[in-house]
């Protein structure tokens, strides 16, 4: 399980996201009482321990990156 670094300074990270996303983001954070940011950053570490000990993942046909 890939564990919180809590000792080591966070890293700011900016990024572009859909709007729409990012409303359902806020509101959902509002209605848990936390920050858009703390979701954000939870949902990265649920993403890396679906994932964590793979080389890469497997993008599903029409689900291409988004470059920007």
């Amino acid at each position: 399980m890939i564990k919180s670094k809590t000792s080591k300074p966070m890293k700011r990270v900016t990024l572009t996201v859909d709007p729409d996303d990012y409303t359902s983001i806020e509101r959902l954070a509002r209605q848990s009482n936390v920050s858009a940011s703390w979701l954000i950053r939870r949902s990265m570490r649920e993403f890396l321990e679906r994932y964590e000990g793979q080389n890469r993942i497997e993008i599903p046909i029409g689900k291409g990156r988004v470059d920007g």
